[in-house]
């Protein structure tokens, strides 16, 4: 390659690896953005038997166009919520909507129920040592007619 083309190339080098650059940036500033104009609001908090872990149960609305949804994360007893999206459970839909409802069974085991015409975006089945199991409204109210 002629000194010509060598420095063509590192040039155009150079210049993916600025525009690399600037797409991360543009990117980590969009995501901040995003984060920043969601709310959550707690809706309730439950804690484990051993009072070490709670489960928040929160929704979540990120802008006027963004219809709500409800979430639950599990956090440690003292961690505030943060301004994140639920690390455990995501549904579609407001928190009467989704109905959500959560008995711990044990310090590492939980049951969450749901009603079940939302659509569900996460499901997490163990979390920080604690497992969790699902159940849908349907199946509580067959339950309770045993």
């Amino acid at each position: 390659m002629d000194r010509l083309g060598r420095g063509l190339a590192w040039k155009g080098g150079a210049i993916t690896v600025i525009l690399l650059l600037l797409l991360i940036v543009l990117w980590a500033n969009l995501n901040s953005m995003i984060t920043e104009n969601c709310t959550n609001r707690i809706i309730s908090e439950v804690p484990s038997p051993d009072g070490n872990t709670r489960a928040v149960i929160f929704q979540r609305k990120c802008g006027i166009d963004t219809p709500p949804s409800t979430q639950v994360s599990l956090l440690p007893a003292s961690e505030p919520l943060p301004n994140r999206k639920g690390n455990l459970f995501i549904a579609e839909g407001g928190a009467r909507s989704v109905g959500v409802q959560i008995v711990w069974k044990s310090p590492v085991t939980m049951d969450l129920s749901y009603k079940t015409h939302r659509s569900v975006l996460r499901k997490a089945s163990d979390l920080m040592g604690v497992t969790v199991s699902y159940s849908t409204a349907a199946a509580r109210t067959q339950n309770r007619k045993k």
